[in-house]
């Protein structure tokens, strides 16, 4: 799976648990979408507002975390 695609899951995954400001969870929706279709690369997502950035760094660091236990 690239890592638009994990990405994209893993931020689902996190406004699941609740883990998402609900300010910004529907622009998290828009994003995984766009992640998931190929429109957006995750490099893309550093210009965003500072709680998209936080929340895609978070996430990154949740996948490099299960990686490291695989």
């Amino acid at each position: 799976m690239n890592q638009e695609k994990l990405v994209a899951k893993e931020l689902n995954q996190m406004i699941n648990e609740d883990k998402i400001p609900l300010s910004i969870t529907e622009d998290v929706h828009e994003i995984c979408r766009s992640l998931i279709s190929g429109e957006m690369k995750v490099s893309e997502l550093q210009d965003k507002d500072s709680f998209i950035v936080s929340a895609v760094q978070q996430a990154m660091s949740r996948i490099d975390t299960k990686n490291s236990q695989n």
